[in-house]
């Protein structure tokens, strides 16, 4: 389908604009999206599909598999955008329950426990850096691997996706006093594995 000038000017800013007009943008890319525009999803797909792919490389310590489950998440989400509504929860937070529910089906395909790749070394790493931190990715990998599911991700969403308790809150489908006492329990829970399996090298 043959595009309007004003409807490629609109994709193109969408896809340089900086976060200051984020909301506005992206609520017009998701309403041509809806009408079937498959240019306005491509925008969308570019501006969210690397950090989505990141939170899920966190989750399943696989970037290739990462990569493949993004894949899925936003061809389910081409799929279902027109039956998405906001009712408060911004796009992106649609797009991050897609992806932990995507996670959660492939773990469960897969019967593995264990979800968090932990501490990325160096390629220069000296070899004795390169042990300690492979002990300490292991460490910490068998201690998350004793927390709920919740609190893996309220962790993984604040520490490692950087994650503010409003985003987490929208992202969950929490309140975020409800987020905040969850990280702070999940702190807890994950101090307790690390003393239960040892401790950290």
């Amino acid at each position: 389908m043959d595009r309007s000038e004003p409807q490629r000017r609109t994709t193109a800013r969408a896809r340089s604009s900086g976060p200051g007009n984020e909301p506005a943008i992206v609520g017009a890319l998701v309403e041509r999206a809806q009408q079937g525009d498959a240019e306005a999803f491509g925008a969308l797909y570019d501006r969210f599909q690397p950090e989505i792919v990141r939170y899920l490389a966190h989750r399943t310590g696989d970037a290739d598999a990462a990569e493949d489950l993004a894949q899925q998440v936003f061809l389910k989400a081409w799929q279902a955008i027109p039956r998405y509504e906001a009712r408060g929860v911004p796009f992106k937070a649609w797009l991050y329950r897609m992806a932990h529910n995507q996670m959660v089906d492939h773990f469960r395909t897969k019967r593995q426990t264990t979800d968090l790749e932990g501490i990325d070394v160096p390629e220069e790493a000296e070899a004795e850096e390169f042990v300690l931190a492979a002990e300490m990715s292991e460490a910490l990998t068998l201690a998350l691997g004793r927390l709920s599911e919740d609190h893996r991700q309220v962790l993984t969403l604040r520490f490692l996706m950087e994650k503010s308790a409003r985003e987490i809150a929208e992202i969950m489908g929490r309140k975020e006093v409800t987020v905040r006492g969850l990280q702070m329990r999940a702190l807890q829970a994950l101090r307790r594995a690390i003393e239960e399996t040892g401790g950290l090298p």
